[in-house]
């Protein structure tokens, strides 16, 4: 089964019942990730941050906003905006208007998608999961943080070199500099030191122990 059939059952069972009519917002979601300009920010990495999720669902008060949220969270991005999350809370609150979801699950959607703009520090325990799983990729394994890297820069190739290098320091930097990346236990348990070492070797620096 590809991602994309996978994620279209997942969609069907979890988030089609809270829409009176699902089908086009299913289309209107599946066409944002699927496009062109798209290398990192894909169905592909909802996959990845629903798997996470699965697999910390225990943690979650409210898992399906949480759910929601990791749906909707990158639904726009262009990466010449700078405005990406909320036009994608936006869009969900559009979305959603006619759903079966009760006024205050829509606003907390709303609240958990604006929650991945980082460095945001989470203000309770699942928008500290939510920022952690959409920071997973930052804790790979060496292999898939540089192919991260490669999707990255594809998707800002029209940035010269030179400022894209820039810009992107500036951007791990920030997450490098922070006292801690992960705010779940369970999460920086995993990650902490992968993503460390990960930006580290990014910026040429060496990791510390």
């Amino acid at each position: 089964m590809t991602t994309a059939s996978a994620l279209q059952q997942r969609w069907r069972t979890v988030v089609a019942p809270l829409l009176p009519d699902p089908e086009p917002t299913w289309q209107q979601l599946a066409t944002h990730y699927n496009e062109p300009h798209r290398q990192y920010h894909t169905l592909d990495h909802v996959a990845a941050c629903l798997g996470w999720l699965d697999d910390y669902r225990h943690l979650a008060a409210d898992p399906l906003c949480l759910e929601l949220a990791l749906w909707a969270h990158d639904v726009i991005y262009d990466p010449r905006a700078a405005d990406n999350e909320a036009r994608s809370a936006d869009w969900f609150a559009q979305q959603f208007a006619d759903s079966y979801l009760t006024d205050q699950q829509l606003a907390r959607v709303h609240e958990l998608i604006m929650a991945t703009v980082h460095p945001h520090p989470p203000t309770d325990p699942d928008m500290a999961l939510l920022q952690d799983i959409d920071l997973s990729i930052l804790g790979a394994d060496a292999e898939l943080y540089d192919r991260y890297e490669g999707w990255i820069r594809r998707e800002y190739d029209f940035v010269p070199e030179a400022a894209f290098r820039k810009g992107r320091s500036a951007v791990l930097r920030s997450f490098l500099d922070q006292a801690v990346i992960y705010h779940t236990a369970e999460l920086s348990e995993r990650l902490e030191v992968s993503a460390r070492d990960n930006l580290s070797r990014a910026l040429g620096k060496p990791s510390e122990d």
